[in-house]
């Protein structure tokens, strides 16, 4: 891994303020599954947030990107960053005022923030290729994914410790300052323009979002990573919904204790983007997703030993089990981890510049088309069902899709990759 990316003033910059609102996103995060947990007590009312958080990146998802292709990236990630500031620090003084905060609003704020998320994601996923080095993309990649590891493996762990003591307004406070800070660092960032001199209408509309779907589609093997994201994204849902449920609800751990949960998860797919570098040279990019997300599979079913009652009644508290959760989260997150960064050098190979942010929308969409009935399925079976079953359930639901697609991951590699493929957008 190349550190010296980060004497390059834009990477470090674009860097410093992902970092910065992640921390607060993510601690917000944490505390909310907190908050309606401890006030509803429902794995069911805590997977519709999560699900009502998705739909308005799957609904505008697909046309967002055509919006970043169009106009200056840079404007975009600085005030979209102020307006979630803005929005995050009215519902702190609404919280503060009435002392409440009931599931219709946390509702509306998950729909806000995901509606900014939709356009501010795409745009800044085609900042990093426009600012780095084609050559240097790996390291970048793992040197991105190492610093927001950082970020994601302290909010939990910082979060849990702030809402015991402070409560939910300030973590909210926090968090609008995070995006404040990240606005104001972005705005020194040297973003090179796309030059599109013809006006955004609505023919040129339907063109750029038709040739987004039309790249993935004319590409099968990138048309095949992405179907099989959106079985592996439903599958997983019971990593999504239970880890909470089993850590709060079942095991009946701290609030400490369960970001120190969330943080290992976290802390393993930072050491993964350390691993990046040495896997890259020993296997292709297909082989590295390939053994990765079947890895993920096999262990997934391990969390319903974790939770199943004789394996809990062998111990008189809940330290040992809660232990083999965070070992098995642990793991997890080593092998996703190292899954998403191998694919998302691949897409950022051979997707152009011009077309990423509407190629990246329409993938982002199909790959999490499943995730909203996923999360409520899950919250469903967690509150009708021993959870001892469910995550053998979905550790199958994992296992046979990647079997399915084995040959096609396999096959995925760069060096080899027919560049001429990048040509029939234009067909």
């Amino acid at each position: 891994m190349k550190f010296k990316l980060l004497k390059d003033k834009n990477f470090s910059l674009l860097m410093f303020g992902k970092i910065t609102s992640l921390i607060g996103s993510s601690m917000q995060s944490f505390a909310l599954s907190l908050f309606v947990l401890a006030t509803t007590g429902s794995a069911t009312k805590f997977a519709s947030i999560l699900s009502i958080a998705l739909i308005p990146q799957l609904i505008f998802g697909p046309i967002a990107g055509v919006f970043v292709d169009r106009f200056n990236r840079k404007k975009i990630l600085v005030i979209l960053d102020l307006i979630s500031g803005v929005v995050v620090s009215i519902f702190a003084v609404i919280y503060f005022i009435t002392g409440e905060l009931p599931i219709g609003y946390i509702y509306m704020l998950a729909i806000i923030l995901s509606l900014i998320s939709t356009l501010f994601q795409p745009a800044l996923q085609t900042v990093l290729p426009s600012i780095i080095k084609k050559e240097d993309l790996v390291d970048a990649n793992a040197m991105n994914s190492l610093i927001l590891a950082i970020g994601n493996l302290a909010a939990p762990a910082i979060a849990g410790i702030l809402y015991g003591s402070f409560g939910l307004e300030f973590i909210f406070i926090l968090n609008s300052i995070t995006f404040f800070v990240s606005a104001f660092s972005e705005c020194f960032i040297d973003i090179p323009k796309i030059n599109n001199s013809e006006k955004l209408n609505l023919k040129l509309f339907w063109d750029d979002f038709s040739n987004g779907i039309k790249f993935s589609l004319s590409n099968k093997t990138v048309a095949s990573i992405v179907i099989l994201a959106m079985m592996l994204n439903f599958a997983l849902g019971s990593f999504t919904v239970g880890v909470t449920f089993v850590c709060k609800r079942i095991l009946m751990v701290s609030d400490f204790q369960y970001g120190l949960t969330e943080s290992i998860s976290v802390a393993a797919m930072m050491i993964s983007s350390l691993l990046t570098g040495y896997l890259a040279k020993k296997y292709t990019i297909g082989k590295n997703v390939y053994k990765s997300l079947l890895y993920t599979g096999i262990v997934t079913a391990f969390f319903g030993m974790a939770v199943f009652k004789p394996f809990l009644n062998i111990f008189s508290s809940s330290l040992v089990p809660y232990i083999f959760i965070m070992m098995l989260g642990f793991v997890i997150g080593l092998f996703i981890g190292i899954a998403n960064i191998f694919i998302g050098i691949y897409f950022q190979t051979i997707v152009p510049l011009e077309y990423m942010g509407r190629v990246g929308t329409v993938q982002s969409t199909v790959c999490m088309a499943a995730m909203p009935l996923s999360n409520m399925m899950f919250g469903l079976l967690f509150d009708k069902i021993d959870a001892s079953i469910i995550f053998p359930i979905s550790a199958i639901l994992v296992i046979i899709p990647i079997s399915f697609y084995r040959k096609v991951l396999l096959s995925v590699d760069i060096d080899k990759h027919n560049t001429n493929e990048e040509n029939l957008v234009n067909a």
